[in-house]
């Protein structure tokens, strides 16, 4: 009996052990233990081959489990049936009370036993790390795989074959990948907790959200810009700037409100003495890109660094300006803000 009673606890361990390998290699990343691997780490590399076969793996565990399982039964639930049949036959019961009794008590401890310690202790250790779990259980693992390989073949086919029969497409390892809404709240959640300060934060933040922001979230509405007509002199440019703080000043026709491009600041450096009374020579408007405002600021920086202008006027589906946008606006929604007392933009 006491034979009996050490083989149901190395059966319960056994059960845990299947159960953690499982979930590990569930939730290890493939990424990592392909890092070690490559390190040289002969149980990373066991282990990321076994999360590239995940369906075959975890047929090997659900069949590990439910062979330990079934024996666990098979012993523990008539042994214990029997030490509980004693005390309480001796209780009063009769001998046939007894056995029903101690049946049910036992198989309720050997339940509550298999739940807790061989099925829940080990899944939670295994989520806690699984990057851990998955090299300390990933060699051993593939060695009950391959010990008994036919039967858990067996098992992966005729379970991808159901599958197929369902429509459901199976998958030999699950993705590492996140969507933006996830990564969003982890770093929220990272934010919270201390784990990340402000400014990582919003660095983080502001590159997940870039590839996909729009131009027209970031320009400075047509409105609002800073702009001289074209019939403006160098002087009155210089005054604009030196009024509103801005490097660069736009230029619209003098007769409408049509964007002709922008004047730099230092470039009226370059205008002779005498000349600061005379409209701005068209020499000196620079040309400014042309965007949809729902171009995507990834997509506007590209076409910045290409053309090597810093400046776009934003048109809507209508092709009417609805505003400008610099490389600083661009810049300031990936890193934040980026001005100081010499602030470049048009508003």
């Amino acid at each position: 009996m006491i034979l009996v009673l050490v083989v149901s606890v190395l059966l319960l361990l056994a059960n845990g052990f299947f159960v953690a390998a499982e979930f590990s290699l569930i939730a290890a990343r493939k990424s990592q233990l392909e890092a070690r691997a490559a390190e040289g780490d002969a149980r990373a590399a066991s282990a990321a081959k076994s999360v590239g076969e995940l369906s075959f793996m975890l047929s090997a565990s659900q069949l590990g489990v439910t062979l330990c399982s079934l024996v666990l039964g098979y012993l523990a639930e008539p042994t214990m049936a029997r030490l509980l049949k004693v005390p309480f036959h001796a209780a009063g019961l009769s001998d046939a009370a007894a056995h029903t009794v101690g049946f049910a008590v036992g198989l309720a401890i050997v339940v509550f036993l298999h739940l807790v310690f061989g099925e829940m202790v080990p899944k939670y250790l295994a989520m806690s790390a699984p990057d851990r779990a998955a090299l300390l259980l990933a060699v051993p693992m593939r060695g009950f795989a391959a010990v008994f390989r036919p039967a858990v073949r067996v098992l992966t086919v005729t379970a991808r074959t159901l599958l197929r029969m369902l429509g459901v497409q199976p998958r030999d390892e699950l993705s590492e990948a996140r969507t933006g809404d996830e990564i969003a709240n982890m770093l929220a959640h990272s934010r919270r907790e201390g784990l990340l300060e402000e400014v990582e934060h919003r660095l983080m933040t502001g590159a997940l959200r870039f590839p996909v922001r729009e131009t027209g979230s970031v320009m400075v509405p047509w409105s609002e810009v800073v702009r001289v007509p074209s019939k403006a002199t160098a002087e009155e440019v210089r005054q604009v700037a030196i009024a509103s703080g801005h490097s660069r000043i736009v230029v619209h026709a003098a007769d409408s409100d049509a964007a002709l491009g922008f004047v730099h600041a230092k470039d009226l450096l370059a205008i002779v003495a005498g000349a600061e009374d005379r409209p701005v020579p068209p020499s000196m408007i620079r040309r400014m890109l042309v965007v949809p405002a729902d171009r995507t600021l990834q997509q506007l920086l590209l076409a910045m660094r290409r053309e090597r202008i810093h400046v776009a006027l934003v048109v809507d589906g209508a092709g009417r300006t609805a505003g400008v946008v610099t490389l600083e606006d661009v810049l300031e929604a990936l890193v934040g803000d980026i001005r100081d007392e010499h602030d470049s933009r048009l508003a």
